[in-house]
């Protein structure tokens, strides 16, 4: 079939004057288009009642009657879109229809409609599917959790075990103890992993007390943070002056008060301790909370 040049545009030559000119008399100067004239000819042609041709106008056939193609010999003819044959009018309407997608795009949008997932989600499952099994093939590159343990030796694990099963042993016999139970090396190199599985078990115990104690102190401090906001409900304008007007505190200044003490970033970092890191953003709250009642006091005195 011959292959489409350019849907928009159509064969609308100018209509040349064949008309010589008479020597004697003076040359008009063409008529300009009224602008009546311009709308009509570039108005699409109304196809209302054939939906065929609506569809093609509303994928940039301006007129389908007038499709201009190429035909293998690279001339180019005008013809209209009920003249093609079935094959040609749907070589027609897969060229208007193509996306212009490969065949990869393609399975990524339906894979995307049949997992009802966004690609955002599908980049970060296939991203942890890959670490896992990049670190299922690579386990050295495991980062392993350290212990403060691992640090003493089989000997010194023993000592501290006996020291505080018998804290009244004195190091001579302790010694004398680790000399007798490193007779059977076998047996006390696998009492020394009982100790140091114990050991580490009791660091874990430690730790889940310090995260739970630290969690306890946070939300102790939100609490505290939440009262003290319920309770803080205007700001009087001149504190030199009890019966002065006040701006009142809405909710939403409240909550944007907690947000910036309380939100942290990936860092764990609220916008208070950020600021409080600044030395430029610090001396500004250090003026405000120093000099900002005696300026509000002063303008409202003014």
């Amino acid at each position: 079939m011959a292959e489409l040049t350019n849907f928009d545009e159509l064969l609308d030559d100018p209509i040349q004057s064949t008309e010589e000119p008479v020597q004697e008399e003076p040359i008009e100067e063409p008529l300009v288009p009224t602008q009546e004239t311009t709308e009509e000819s570039s108005k699409e042609p109304d196809y209302s009642d054939n939906s065929i041709y609506l569809f093609l106008q509303e994928r940039g056939i301006k007129d389908p009657s007038k499709l201009r193609i190429t035909n293998e010999d690279d001339t180019e003819e005008e013809i209209d879109f009920n003249s093609l044959s079935t094959e040609e009018q749907l070589e027609v309407l897969k060229q208007v229809t193509d996306p212009g997608l490969t065949q990869d795009e393609i399975n990524t949008i339906n894979y995307l409609r049949q997992n009802n997932a966004s690609f955002e989600q599908v980049i970060d499952y296939w991203a942890q599917k890959r670490l896992e099994e990049y670190l299922n093939q690579h386990p050295e590159d495991v980062r392993q959790k350290t212990y403060e343990i691992d640090d003493y030796s089989n000997d010194d694990l023993y000592l501290i075990d006996l020291k505080r099963r018998y804290p009244d042993l004195t190091d001579e016999e302790l010694a004398a103890e680790l000399d007798a139970a490193k007779e059977n090396e076998e047996l006390f190199n696998k009492k020394a992993d009982i100790l140091r599985n114990a050991f580490k078990a009791e660091e874990d115990q430690a730790e889940a007390a310090r995260v739970q104690q630290e969690q306890q102190q946070v939300e102790d401090l939100r609490n505290n943070l939440m009262n003290a906001a319920s309770r803080f409900n205007e700001v009087q304008l001149d504190y030199t002056d009890d019966k002065s007007d006040s701006l009142v505190i809405d909710e939403e200044d409240k909550q944007q008060m907690m947000s910036y003490i309380l939100d942290q970033d990936s860092e764990g970092k609220s916008q208070l301790i950020k600021d409080l890191e600044d030395p430029d953003r610090l001396i500004e709250i250090a003026w405000f909370s120093t000099q900002g009642p005696k300026v509000l006091s002063e303008l409202s005195k003014y």
